[in-house]
């Protein structure tokens, strides 16, 4: 009886243990194979939610420089249409310099001419003054009332006013007065200066004179025409200047 218990007990043993290895271990094979697949999807989740919010930076990035772009090229667009109206100003600053002084252009007193976006007038000296003298002659004030009467309009830009000589020394009488060419150019620009001020009504604060004697020639002071060439004052018509910034409010 004992001996059939036992051999039973061995058998349903061997059931079992057959039903564990054909049922329950490919079960839990295919469980763990489950596992394993659910947890890769997850880690491929996390990945892709990582590259997703790296994407959606690189996004924001994105629109914020080409919003940025955007506004560069609007203030560059209003910039190039600005610079446009200036230069239209000047050319018809210019203009109206070449038709009024056309005579004086043309006998070769008179040069008027552009630098990009500045202008620049050349009266030889003996239009505007007797030889050896900075006071205005009546035919120089006449001529610079046209000048100033338009480089006047002009408004927001400097005017400078440069006196040059030619290289011939100052002696006699006339050392008197002015001890060298650089005090001869510094007292013609500043008289032309006054007149541009006084006759013409340009604002001072647009005013300015230089003296350059002898040292800035446009020819060579070795023949006659080359030293009248040198005897001049030139009128720079300057760059438009940048409006300065409003004050600060005092401090309470």
């Amino acid at each position: 009886m004992l001996k059939g218990i036992l051999v039973f007990l061995l058998v349903l043993a061997a059931i079992v243990g057959a039903l564990f290895w054909f049922v329950h271990r490919p079960q839990e094979q295919s469980l763990a194979a489950v596992r394993a697949e659910y947890a890769k999807h997850q880690a491929e989740a996390r990945r892709c939610a990582d590259q997703a919010r790296v994407l959606e930076g690189q996004v924001a990035d994105l629109q914020t420089v080409r919003a940025e772009l955007q506004k560069a090229s609007s203030e560059l667009q209003l910039k190039i249409q600005e610079k446009e109206t200036e230069l239209a100003a000047l050319r018809g600053t210019q203009d109206e310099l070449l038709g009024g002084l056309k005579q004086e252009i043309d006998r070769h007193q008179v040069q008027v001419q552009r630098y990009r976006d500045q202008l620049r007038v050349d009266l030889v000296d003996e239009v505007l003054f007797d030889s050896g003298e900075s006071d205005l002659k009546p035919a120089g004030k006449a001529v610079l009332q046209k000048v100033g009467d338009i480089l006047k309009k002009a408004e927001g830009r400097k005017i400078e006013v440069q006196g040059h000589t030619d290289n011939v020394p100052i002696t006699g009488q006339l050392a008197k007065r002015y001890s060298t060419n650089w005090e001869l150019s510094a007292s013609r620009a500043v008289n032309v200066a006054r007149f541009l001020q006084d006759s013409t009504a340009v604002a001072p604060e647009r005013l300015s004179a230089a003296a350059h004697s002898e040292y800035q020639q446009r020819e060579a002071n070795d023949t006659d025409e080359g030293r009248r060439r040198n005897r001049r004052i030139e009128i720079l018509l300057g760059s438009k200047a940048a409006p300065e910034p409003s004050p600060a409010p005092p401090a309470r």
